[in-house]
């Protein structure tokens, strides 16, 4: 009897987990056919209910977009503006970075340039703010015991395509926070931490795995 309970248990545990949709459909995307979906792991998910991902075994991966990023003019304590605003050298060098995580987070999907059973995906830096440190905030760990780093959130949106008809099939925000300081390079270990735990959670969402 305990072990039947014990396996009731974990099952519900797994469905609370699992990603579920909305039985309404988005307002913001009622014309695509886009519902909101619960536990996605992202800040906000939209996907259409046949969109069946899964069943996508190729991808193509888009630069990511780095143009017309929304920079608050506000200071960020203990850097200077231009540590954190975009240059043509950090665009260069996050556009390479997301490129090297999607490599590696859907290493077994094969690349195309078009055709049937393809997802396409883009995605875009869409906002650079000062934020205030969290308990998830990356890099904070590498911060001297009792500093007061501010650090700078990054919002970005995916948008899943499928490449044969063009169709929208899902639409995904999310925002995280890293040290500021850390935006003062190109490429530091704090963005390599973002893309790669963007890029992972992406490819568990499209394959299901």
């Amino acid at each position: 009897m305990r072990h039947s309970l014990f396996l009731i248990c974990i099952a519900v545990l797994v469905t609370a987990c699992a990603p579920g949709i909305e039985q309404e459909a988005s307002s913001e995307f009622s014309a695509e056919e886009l519902y909101p979906v619960r536990g996605s792991g992202f800040a906000q998910a939209f996907v259409r209910r046949d969109a069946g991902l899964a069943s996508y075994r190729e991808v193509i991966v888009e630069p990511l977009g780095v143009a017309d990023i929304d920079i608050p003019r506000t200071a960020v304590a203990g850097t200077l503006r231009r540590d954190w605003q975009m240059t043509p050298e950090k665009e260069a060098g996050l556009t390479a970075e997301w490129g090297r995580a999607m490599n590696r987070a859907f290493s077994g999907y094969p690349r195309v340039a078009s055709g049937q059973g393809v997802v396409r995906i883009a995605a875009r830096l869409t906002r650079i703010a000062p934020g205030r440190p969290t308990a998830t905030t990356i890099g904070g760990e590498l911060q001297p015991p009792g500093s007061t780093q501010d650090a700078v959130e990054i919002s970005a949106e995916f948008r899943l395509y499928d490449d044969a008809n063009g169709r929208l099939l899902a639409v995904i925000r999310d925002t995280r926070s890293i040290i500021s300081v850390s935006m003062s390079r190109t490429a530091p270990v704090t963005v390599v931490k973002l893309f790669g735990s963007w890029a992972a959670t992406l490819h568990t969402r499209i394959s299901g795995k």
